[in-house]
């Protein structure tokens, strides 16, 4: 599935997924392609009385998984994985979008680490 698509969208999913901000859409962007998409904030964010107790609840019974997320979450994971990023902050929510995939570097010791260094040092 490697890069077929012109976008990926992903508006209000994030909360319902655990853990870090994924960034695996960049593997999966055609050449001028762009991910977008907007997610609700954590606990930190100014939420109302409503807000503050649906993040709890839902995040006590495992349906969001976004308790703590900050609007640096978001955009700290872009810029790691993209070259050109826009975050951007309205209210409890961060709508984002980034272009550009930055190629993913392969852990440390494998074959096409290893590969790499080699076709490095010829240069």
């Amino acid at each position: 599935m490697r890069g077929r698509f012109d976008s990926v969208s992903l508006f209000y999913l994030l909360r319902c997924l655990p853990g870090s901000f994924p960034t695996e859409a960049s593997h999966v962007l055609a050449p001028g392609g762009v991910v977008c998409g907007a997610t609700i904030l954590g606990r930190a964010a100014p939420h109302n009385w409503f807000g503050r107790t649906l993040v709890d609840v839902y995040s006590r019974r495992g349906v969001f998984g976004n308790a703590g997320d900050t609007k640096d979450d978001p955009e700290r994971a872009l810029r790691a994985a993209f070259a050109e990023v826009t975050v951007e902050q309205v209210g409890v929510v961060v709508l984002f979008s980034a272009r550009k995939p930055i190629p993913a570097r392969p852990r440390v010791g494998s074959a096409r680490a290893q590969k790499m260094e080699m076709e490095e040092g010829r240069r």
